[in-house]
């Protein structure tokens, strides 16, 4: 069994992560996991009314939320752009600036926003009502000291670009306007890309992820319904911005600029770049959504139930990922000539080749990696990477 929100293998009768302090909500009844309802008629919280379900039932839940879990765990943990610097015992990180060769230390920064509240009990009849639950517990935390000029973008990325829900509070104005513009020229170059991301956000993360620059998590249980089988289901699929580098764009600048230098990440690389790697992970998602014929996953429901579990388990592993690597690969080498698949990979950046904890590839990071290639440099981009955007843009428009 493996912690909901980093990951961590845990026992079955553990009710908190010991990695992150987590509460492990899948061990929990149903009905303790929020004491809240969100009724979809007026769309305001209220207590939620205790409901008598046959053991056998409560069982086959548990049984059911339980695998949800572990595969929206492993979903979550492996789509993230990473730094490679050390962390200290402190909690801030060491860099060099290439032009003074001082070390310098870069304190702590938090986001006062909450991304992980789960709603119990709700009731769900359609993805606008789901959209609005999920809007709700944005709007919700932006009633006291929040910057007008925050609200404006936040709105106006919302407006134009179909995203759910953006909170960006603690953020420089001129930095989350330079985002904004990542996020135009992307969904300008890809239209029907809008719809499928709810969340764009600044988070908290922890220590062990604290090289975390930003993160892709297509698979997040915010809602379960008031019924037998608690669905329908609300599903988040959020961009997650790490606070501690988006509060402090020239810490980012500093980590990008080095590692972009070594070939870890691609050339001319900025502290824009990790927005646009992870919408590379998101439209790569999409692409695999199409290739289901599955217009959403906000909102699950019994019948969907089997083919969801499906794109889970792919995303997951990277089957689909993989197979577009493959049909660009045969397209290169039918024009280009024979060449081994993780070489013609590693072409694009070190991260293209990153591996999982277990030491097993993730397909997808080669995909956001040739995007992201080919979001900077355009027609200078890496061929290799305009082979696999090629494919990516056919599955996303098909």
């Amino acid at each position: 069994m493996y912690c909901n929100k980093c990951g961590n293998k845990v026992d079955d009768n553990q009710q908190y992560c010991n990695k992150c302090g987590n509460r492990l909500i899948y061990n929990i009844p149903n009905e303790e996991i929020n004491n809240q309802r969100f009724n979809s008629n007026d769309y305001t919280i209220k207590k939620n009314k205790s409901i008598t379900i046959p053991v056998v039932i409560v069982i086959a839940i548990i049984i059911l939320i339980l695998i949800a879990c572990v595969v929206i765990s492993k979903n979550k943990k492996n789509y993230y752009f990473s730094e490679e610097n050390v962390v200290n015992e402190e909690g801030t990180t060491t860099t060099q600036p290439v032009a003074t060769g001082q070390t310098t230390q870069k304190g702590k920064y938090k986001t006062a926003i909450i991304t992980d509240n789960v709603y119990s009990g709700i009731s769900v009849n359609s993805i606008a009502d789901a959209q609005k639950l999920i809007s709700k517990d944005s709007t919700d935390q932006k009633k006291t000291d929040y910057p007008k000029e925050i609200i404006q973008i936040e709105n106006d990325i919302i407006q134009k670009y179909s995203i759910t829900a953006v909170n960006l509070k603690e953020m420089d104005v001129e930095f989350a306007q330079e985002l904004e513009n990542v996020i135009r020229k992307i969904y300008t170059d890809y239209p029907n890309a809008r719809g499928y991301l709810t969340n764009l956000t600044l988070t908290n993360l922890d220590m062990s992820q604290s090289g975390v620059i930003a993160l892709f998590m297509p698979i997040f249980m915010f809602g379960t319904s008031n019924t037998n089988t608690t669905r329908p289901w609300v599903i988040k699929t959020q961009i997650q911005l790490n606070a501690k580098y988006f509060l402090n764009p020239e810490r980012i600048d500093t980590a990008v600029e080095t590692s972009s230098k070594s070939g870890h990440f691609p050339k001319n690389a900025t502290k824009y770049s990790p927005v646009a790697h992870e919408l590379g992970h998101y439209l790569s998602f999409i692409a695999m959504l199409n290739h289901y014929n599955t217009e959403s996953i906000t909102v699950i429901d019994d019948q969907q139930l089997q083919d969801y579990y499906s794109i889970f388990k792919d995303f997951g592993i990277g089957t689909f990922s993989k197979r577009m690597l493959d049909e660009a690969h045969q397209n290169y080498v039918r024009d280009n000539g024979n060449i081994d698949f993780d070489e013609w990979r590693g072409q694009i950046s070190g991260y293209a080749l990153a591996k999982d904890e277990e030491g097993n590839y993730i397909y997808d990071e080669t995909v956001a990696e040739a995007f992201h290639d080919v979001y900077l440099n355009n027609d200078n981009a890496n061929i290799v990477s305009k082979y696999i955007v090629d494919v990516l843009k056919k599955y996303i428009e098909g």
